[in-house]
């Protein structure tokens, strides 16, 4: 990703608040939630999210259908926004101390949750799609891994 795209993606993601709504599908039958994301820093590619209960129901539908579509929290002035269908999520072999440096700038997550005992889950964009208020400045990125 060029060092201009990367500025505007991580403006983007800053204007975010950190928080994503998550769409699963499970037997056609949609479901979304608000769940507090962070971008790894070595592979923007990849966004982290955890799981309040190992035993969600988002748990659950994850093991049934991995493919979900995601848009992040709107910043109203602007209307930015990030947007994907071409998303999967997936349990993550990581730990809460390779992950917890990305998660730093939250309080909000911090303050409300105990991830050492949560469920991390890892979403891997094929592209994703960056928006205003604005269609001219809508942005696409593929990523190549």
């Amino acid at each position: 990703m060029g060092e201009l795209m990367m500025a505007s993606y991580q403006k983007f993601v800053d204007a975010s608040n950190g928080l994503v709504y998550l769409a699963t599908a499970v037997k056609q039958k949609p479901s979304v939630r608000l769940v507090a994301f962070a971008v790894d820093a070595n592979d923007e590619s990849v966004w982290y999210v955890f799981s309040m209960d190992p035993h969600a129901p988002k748990t659950e539908e994850l093991a049934q259908n991995e493919h979900v579509a995601v848009v992040t929290s709107v910043d109203m002035k602007s209307g930015m926004r990030i947007n994907s269908n071409q998303v999967t999520m997936v349990p993550s072999q990581k730990t809460w101390d390779d992950v917890q440096p990305f998660f730093a700038d939250n309080q909000g997550f911090l303050n409300a949750h105990h991830p050492e005992q949560e469920k991390l889950y890892e979403l891997h964009f094929d592209s994703l799609v960056l928006e205003t208020y604005n269609p001219a400045d809508r942005q696409e990125i593929t990523f190549h891994n």
